[in-house]
C-alpha cells in the first residue's frame, strides 16, 4: 500500500510540474507553443527510434540521432510559416515532397551502406513521420491560424485528454474488474473506461464557458472524439512496447515514463480532432 500510494504521489508531483511547464509554452507566444512542441517531437522521435531499434545495435548507431534529426525537418518548415511567417507552408504536391524527403534520404543511407534489410528500418522513419511529425505539425496548424493565435483549443484538448486518462486510471484503480485488453494493457478495465468517459464528457460540455472557441456541443463532440481515440492511442502504444517488451518509452518522467508514454493518447486523437474543427470552421469549403 505504502508503494502505491509513494507511485501515486510522484506521478502527481510529475503531473504539477508538466501541467505547469505545459501550460507557459503554449499560452506565453506563438513562438513559444511552437518550441514546446518542438521539444516535445524530438524528444518522442528519439523514444520511439529507441524502442524500435532495441536490439539492433548498428541501426540505433546509424538512426539514434538522424532518424529524429530527419524526422523532425518538416517541422521546421512549420516553424518559418507559423512562427516567423517567412514561408508559407504549401498544400497539395509540394507538401508530400516535405514529408517524403527523410524517408528518400534514408533509403540513400541504406544503399551506401548496402544494407539488404532496407526496408525495415526505412519503415522507422515512414512510421515516425505520420506518427509523431503530422500530429504535432496539425498542432501548429490548430494553434497559429490565419485569423490569429488560438492557444485554447490546444490546451482544451489537452484537458480532455489528461481528464480522459485520470479519470479511468482512478476509477479502474478503485473499481476496475473486468479487463478491457489484458493482452496488450492488463492495468485498463472497462471500468476505467467508463470512469474517463464520464468525467471527460462532463469536462468537454463545461469548456464552452472557459474556451469560447467552440460551442458546448462541438466541445462535448471533440470530448467524445477525445474518448476514443485517445484510448486506442494508448493501447496502440501499449501494443509496441509490449512487441518490444518494455515496460516505458524513456525514464524522463518519474512515474510516467517517457515523453512518448504521455504524449501517445493525444498525439493520437490529433489529426481526428483536427478533421472535425477543419468540418466545423469550414476549411474543407
Amino acid at each position: 500500500m505504502n508503494t502505491k500510494f509513494k507511485t501515486l504521489g510522484q506521478r502527481v508531483s510529475t503531473a504539477i510540474i508538466f501541467g505547469v511547464i505545459m501550460i507557459s509554452g503554449i499560452y506565453i507566444s506563438p513562438l513559444s507553443l511552437l518550441a514546446l512542441f518542438g521539444l516535445i517531437l524530438f524528444l518522442d522521435l528519439r523514444e520511439m527510434f529507441k524502442l524500435f531499434f532495441t536490439n539492433d545495435a548498428n541501426a540505433q548507431q546509424t538512426y539514434g540521432l538522424w532518424g529524429p534529426v530527419l524526422c523532425f525537418v518538416p517541422y521546421l518548415f512549420v516553424i518559418a510559416d507559423k512562427g516567423f511567417h517567412c514561408y508559407h507552408f504549401p498544400n497539395g504536391y509540394l507538401y508530400q515532397i516535405i514529408f517524403a524527403i527523410p524517408v528518400f534520404i534514408g533509403l540513400i543511407i541504406e544503399l551506401l551502406k548496402r544494407n539488404m534489410q532496407v526496408f525495415s528500418r526505412i519503415g522507422v522513419i515512414a512510421v515516425s513521420l505520420i506518427y509523431l511529425t503530422v500530429p504535432i505539425c496539425l498542432v501548429a496548424s490548430l494553434a497559429i491560424q490565419d485569423d490569429g493565435f488560438h492557444p485554447h483549443i490546444i490546451m482544451g484538448l489537452l484537458i480532455l485528454t489528461w481528464v480522459n486518462d485520470s479519470g479511468a486510471y482512478f476509477v479502474g484503480s478503485i473499481f476496475g474488474k473486468h479487463k478491457l485488453y489484458p493482452i496488450i494493457s492488463p492495468g485498463k478495465t472497462w471500468e476505467g473506461i467508463i470512469g474517463g468517459i464520464l468525467s471527460t464528457l462532463l469536462l468537454a460540455w463545461s469548456l464552452n464557458y472557459f474556451f469560447g472557441e467552440f460551442t458546448a456541443v462541438q466541445w462535448t463532440v471533440l470530448g467524445i472524439i477525445v474518448t476514443i481515440f485517445a484510448t486506442l492511442g494508448d493501447l496502440t502504444e501499449s501494443m509496441l512496447k509490449r512487441n518490444f517488451n518494455v515496460k516505458d518509452s524513456g525514464t524522463l518522467m518519474p512515474g510516467h515514463g517517457g515523453i512518448l508514454d504521455r504524449f501517445d493518447a493525444y498525439l493520437f486523437l490529433i489529426p481526428f480532432t483536427y478533421i472535425y474543427i477543419a468540418f466545423i470552421k469550414g476549411w474543407f469549403l
